[in-house]
């Protein structure tokens, strides 16, 4: 099917085709490459998890529920889980990552790439107007979390990005969410003073912790204006079994 082929899906999205895929692919992997090289030149770091910062006092947290209230679909079900696997494998790498003064933390350069290798599993991803099975796909739950609990705490946020589809989830419809997407799209945050960070999972909650020996001062947060809201598809429910993901 040619890009001009493209037929309108359930809520009026263009659907997506092997060949927009392709462009999409394309895209990513030149950004990937930029972003690679200007972290080699930045000197971007991992920094390592530790104990020295365990006893600061909690500046700030930030807590949200790991599965949705409704019932879904079976399929969704699976997605949601494969979401909280992510959550899991993704906290141990980040729980107790401590952060010297004036020095930037990067979500994907402690992370890395997901991989299967690695624990990760298939959840939700936002591509091309649908919620699509991805590896690793859900993350952005835990990114938004690190987000809101570094406003709380007054740190520096060196970079963010917005959803493009505030549809998404309730942060984004105020402009508190932050989305990630290997390696290019990234979180990253820096303070004044040393700062740790605690990532927990439980059975029903993510919660992350922000310590450090004061609360730094900040403004009053205003909300970012967010993407507009459009109706979602998602692979798992939408019934368009044309398109080639489905297939």
């Amino acid at each position: 099917m040619s890009a001009a082929a493209i037929t309108p899906t359930l809520h009026g999205h263009p659907e997506p085709t092997r060949w927009t895929a392709l462009i999409f692919l394309a895209k990513a992997k030149v950004h990937q490459a930029r972003r690679g090289w200007r972290n080699w030149r930045d000197g971007i770091v991992q920094h390592p998890r530790g104990a020295s910062m365990a006893s600061l006092p909690i500046v700030a947290q930030w807590q949200s529920d790991l599965r949705r209230g409704d019932s879904p679909s079976p399929r969704e079900m699976q997605l949601q889980e494969g979401k909280v696997q992510n959550l899991r494998v993704a906290a141990a790498a980040l729980n107790g990552v401590e952060v010297p003064a004036g020095e930037v933390w990067s979500f994907w350069r402690h992370l890395g790439r997901v991989t299967r290798a690695k624990g990760y599993a298939e959840g939700r991803e936002l591509r091309e107007g649908c919620l699509i099975p991805q590896i690793g796909g859900g993350l952005c739950q835990l990114s938004g979390a690190i987000y809101n609990a570094a406003l709380e705490a007054g740190l520096d946020i060196v970079e963010r990005h917005a959803h493009t589809n505030s549809g998404v989830g309730s942060l984004a419809r105020i402009g508190r969410d932050a989305t990630v997407f290997w390696n290019y799209v990234d979180l990253r945050l820096k303070a004044r003073l040393p700062w740790r960070m605690e990532v927990v999972v439980t059975d029903t909650q993510l919660q992350v912790r922000i310590r450090c020996s004061e609360k730094l001062p900040r403004g009053l947060i205003a909300p970012a204006e967010p993407s507009p809201a459009t109706p979602l598809n998602s692979c798992a429910t939408c019934g368009v079994g044309k398109c080639f993901r489905s297939e």
